[in-house]
């Protein structure tokens, strides 16, 4: 039995339209760790627990929210009873998968943690057991999580800046943060009434959705062992200082990246039911307005921040930081390859079952960035990590491209929006030479942030216009 869906596939408006849905979110989601800079507390003590939560929790996460789930549910929009089989059977292997974790964070908390703020976890580990988001993304439906996400997380910046004042408050804060995470997955259940059928699951179908995403897991461990292990290396071989100043980086990196997920979220449901249908031309349409898309917020955010960053650090991190600037220097040109491999990952490698590549990619990282950050750390700290990254993002992003150089020209289209490294460079050179005589710290960055974005925007549209295209892609 087939949907009457007028929300189809080949609707491009609605596709732009997630794309600054999620983007939006994105934006949102920077935000709210702002709310405890606001209330002025701090929570070092709890950011360690929370980091040995965070790996405990890792399966669980990508077995509610992977990428297979998704991908499975995309390529199969339309047919009502395979997609009520695939739903039932994938969340069945969620809760068995959430179980199994919830028991060993039990035996953590128990024999490990002994603590109440580490047993109040629990229930954001248990929040994840009603996580069907992988179901909306995977149906193209962005908005129904995304707009419940934010007035959710409004809600909570909100009493955040209302109850916590100081450290003694931090049960509070874990209580605010758990019950409203649990919240966000209980509310979207609603929305699933006349989407699915209620069928009976089968073992043999729960069975055959365990691998794929077992196996889409590895990296995603990769990754985050290879992103903690700068921090790890750098308080081991040089000093918690030095930590705070990477540490303090990343989260301005964290900017251009939130762009790079959203897409990647949007791009790989629609890749994948393409991809289903043997639509080559679409495909190769959509990935080359995603390389486009990179490129532009790559070029515009990095040198945009990059140009503003001696004034705008110790504005947003405060005095005291300026290491930090240095470290910026190199994580921000990181981003570019983040970019262009999250593209590949997303659009190519995954839909097209070739997930080999990218695992691959991710622990030859691994390695190289241990290797890398082993030599550079004791000599130059922080900065000296920053440096280890972002050649191993380059090694990563170049070994990807190599090895589906055959069937997809990277490279190709890449190369035809050069024109948008030339006019960030254009942009950074003349924010930084200019010098305004301003008092206020704050209107000085701001009044160069519009400056940027009126160089890079006319520049931009000038080319544009020369080249006869009327947006970004087109």
């Amino acid at each position: 039995m087939k949907y009457e869906d007028i929300e189809c596939y080949g609707d491009d408006k609605k596709y732009e339209s997630n794309h600054i849905c999620v983007g939006k979110y994105g934006g949102y989601t920077y935000l709210y760790p702002c709310a405890l800079n606001a209330a002025q507390v701090e929570f070092s003590h709890f950011e360690d627990k929370y980091s040995k939560f965070c790996y405990t929790n890792l399966f669980g996460f990508n077995v509610s929210k992977g990428m297979g789930c998704l991908k499975e549910i995309a390529m199969n929009k339309g047919e009502i009873n395979r997609l009520s089989s695939l739903f039932v059977n994938i969340y069945i292997m969620q809760v068995l998968a959430g179980i199994l974790v919830l028991s060993v964070y039990g035996w953590y908390c128990v024999s490990i943690a002994k603590t109440t703020v580490s047993c109040v976890f629990g229930v954001y580990l248990l929040s994840y057991l009603f996580d069907i988001n992988w179901f909306f993304f995977g149906m193209e439906e962005f908005k129904i999580t995304v707009i419940r996400n934010t007035v959710i997380k409004l809600c909570t910046t909100v009493l955040i800046l209302t109850f916590i004042r100081e450290k003694d408050d931090l049960i509070i804060y874990v209580w605010i943060t758990v019950v409203s995470y649990l919240l966000t997955q209980l509310s979207i259940w609603p929305f699933l009434k006349g989407r699915i059928r209620l069928v009976k699951p089968g073992w043999k179908e729960i069975k055959r959705h365990i691998a794929p995403n077992f196996i889409l897991f590895i990296p995603v461990l990769g990754v985050s062992l290879y992103n903690m292990m700068d921090k790890v290396m750098i308080g081991l071989i040089s000093s918690s200082v030095e930590v705070g100043y990477y540490e303090s980086a990343d989260k301005l990196k964290a900017i251009p990246i939130m762009f790079v997920t959203a897409l990647g979220t949007v791009a790989l449901p629609r890749i994948s039911y393409l991809n289903s249908k043997s639509k080559e031309s679409e495909m190769e349409r959509v990935f080359s307005n995603s390389v486009t898309l990179i490129n532009f917020v790559m070029t515009s955010i990095c040198f945009g921040i990059m140009a503003v960053c001696s004034e705008f650090v110790p504005v947003f991190l405060g005095e005291g930081f300026e290491k930090s600037i240095d470290v910026l220097y190199f994580l921000l040109p990181s981003c570019f390859f983040v970019g262009i491999g999250n593209v590949m990952k997303t659009q190519f490698l995954i839909p097209k079952k070739r997930d080999g590549i990218y695992i691959q990619s991710i622990f030859i990282g691994a390695g190289l960035n241990l290797v890398i950050n082993a030599v550079m750390i004791p000599r130059l700290g922080a900065v000296g990590a920053s440096i280890a990254t972002l050649f191993t993002e380059i090694v990563v992003c170049g070994y990807q491209v190599i090895r589906i150089s055959s069937d997809v020209q990277v490279m190709k289209y890449v190369m035809k929006d050069g024109y948008m490294y030339v006019i960030g460079m254009i942009m950074f050179l003349a924010v930084k030479g200019i010098h305004l005589p301003i008092a206020s710290e704050l209107l000085n960055v701001m009044t160069k942030i519009f400056i940027g974005g009126v160089v890079y925007v006319a520049l931009l549209a000038v080319i544009q216009q020369a080249k006869g295209r009327k947006g970004i892609g087109k």
